[in-house]
């Protein structure tokens, strides 16, 4: 049946049951197991289940625009996923500026502070909500909080990085066209740049793009 509204879940946080949790790796990651089990749709309960949990802190990404130059401020950078995949892409991606966020940093605090690691720049503009979401929450706690703001690329450099965490980064700036073509082709590969640019392309009028 078609429901004419957003469906309000069925279920809450006080209708699943961890019985056990173990810690089965904890290096640059974590990964725990939980034995669980929560509540049905047909009123049985689903389980006992174990079930592996990448466990991250909270990180947050932020779109860059230069609105006077028409162009969108991305990061590229070595991603060990792409690599070991067998898709043979490229393992170097073109992301918005993001960083996890430390435990005495808010969201948009950590914002601030990653694009000035990352680019070298200052947000000349509000920094503006785009999204919070959870990008694989069938298998981790990762929540990505998503912003947009506004820079002036004139005086950005071309490479950054945190070399005691073996960061290595190219800044490119690439014009608002480019991007939205490169949309258009299914060449974004990652989701939080994909989520940037389609909202920017929802959102264009309001910067004169």
């Amino acid at each position: 049946m078609m429901s004419e509204e957003w469906p309000t879940p069925a279920f809450g946080t006080a209708d699943w049951t961890l019985n056990a949790t173990e810690t089965v790796a904890h290096g640059f990651f974590r990964l725990d197991r939980l034995h669980l089990s929560h509540a049905g749709h047909q009123g049985v309960s689903v389980g006992p289940m174990t079930r592996e949990l990448f466990v991250r802190e909270p990180a947050a990404v932020v779109a860059l625009l230069d609105p006077q130059a028409r162009a969108c401020v991305f990061v590229e950078q070595f991603r060990i996923g792409v690599a070991a995949s067998d898709r043979g892409e490229s393992p170097w991606l073109m992301e918005w500026v993001a960083g996890i966020c430390d435990t005495d940093e808010t969201p948009e605090q950590t914002a601030i502070r990653e694009v000035y690691e990352e680019t070298g720049l200052t947000p000349i503009g509000p920094l503006r909500p785009v999204a919070t979401y959870y990008p694989s929450p069938g298998g981790s706690n990762e929540l990505i909080h998503l912003y947009f703001t506004t820079v002036d690329t004139r005086q950005g450099p071309r490479f950054r990085g945190q070399a005691d965490e073996h960061e290595d980064l190219r800044v490119h700036v690439v014009s608002v066209d480019a991007c939205f073509q490169a949309l258009a082709q299914g060449r974004i590969n990652n989701a939080a740049t994909l989520i940037g640019l389609q909202w920017l392309q929802m959102h264009r009028h309001e910067y004169g793009l």
